[in-house]
């Protein structure tokens, strides 16, 4: 079982048909999180801002409007995670690249990995704080700062295909791939392949599993063949 986990959420995990933060869904997912904590396992969690504003879908706008804009919407996921963590009883804290001042504290890196390693749930927002950059790419260089052993990504599919399962009904899933293997094929797409790169140079796993079932993250940390796993053993 994995000791250390770095947790890649969507913003659209949070929202729901006619609101972009949903109490219930937040209450859910904070449930959640409490359980896996309650399993001595630590937590990282980036936060994606695609219920309230996606930068690459706007072309037409300049991208540090957009990017920027992109930002502030995983900073408001990460406040609404704050709030419901803190109403589980589940300690936690949120790391920003940007100053916020009163909005959120100020964290050095060796204070976040200190706390991380005691149990603290560390929320990370903003993504790299960077234009151009995915959030993940910043699910990469978190886990690394951190020393989270995996990578899970919580999605809306099964796990990784060769095509868009959404699309084609011959779409077929993949119990294991190699690192090398998402860089060779570009219609495996799955994370930005800066993210696939440094999964590969640092040696950390990536899975990815349905998060419409909340028990999967449970049954996957508890050993079970859940999803795709990306790793560089073949």
């Amino acid at each position: 079982m994995y000791k250390n986990i770095l947790l890649k959420l969507s913003g659209e995990s949070l929202m729901n048909e006619s609101e972009n933060i949903n109490k219930e869904k937040t209450k859910e997912i904070a449930e959640l999180i409490k359980r896996v904590h309650d399993m001595g396992i630590n937590i990282g969690i980036v936060v994606g801002g695609g219920n309230f504003f996606r930068g690459r879908s706007h072309q037409d706008m300049e991208a540090i409007n957009a990017d920027s804009m992109g930002m502030l919407g995983t900073t408001m996921n990460a406040l609404a995670l704050r709030d419901a963590f803190t109403k589980a009883n589940l300690e936690n804290v949120i790391f920003s690249p940007f100053d916020f001042h009163e909005l959120i504290e100020m964290q050095t890196e060796e204070e976040l990995k200190e706390k991380y390693k005691k149990g603290t749930v560390v929320i990370f927002s903003g993504g790299t704080g960077h234009i151009g950059c995915s959030t993940d790419t910043a699910a990469s260089m978190k886990a690394i700062m951190i020393g989270a052993d995996v990578i899970i990504k919580l999605t809306n599919v099964d796990g990784v295909y060769d095509k868009d399962p959404n699309k084609y009904q011959d779409a077929k899933m993949y119990k294991t791939l190699t690192h090398q293997q998402v860089i060779d094929n570009p219609e495996i797409k799955v994370m930005d392949l800066a993210c696939i790169k440094d999964c590969q140079k640092e040696n950390k796993d990536i899975l990815v599993i349905n998060f419409n079932d909340k028990e999967n993250l449970i049954k996957v940390l508890k050993g079970e063949k859940i999803g795709t796993v990306i790793t560089s053993h073949e």
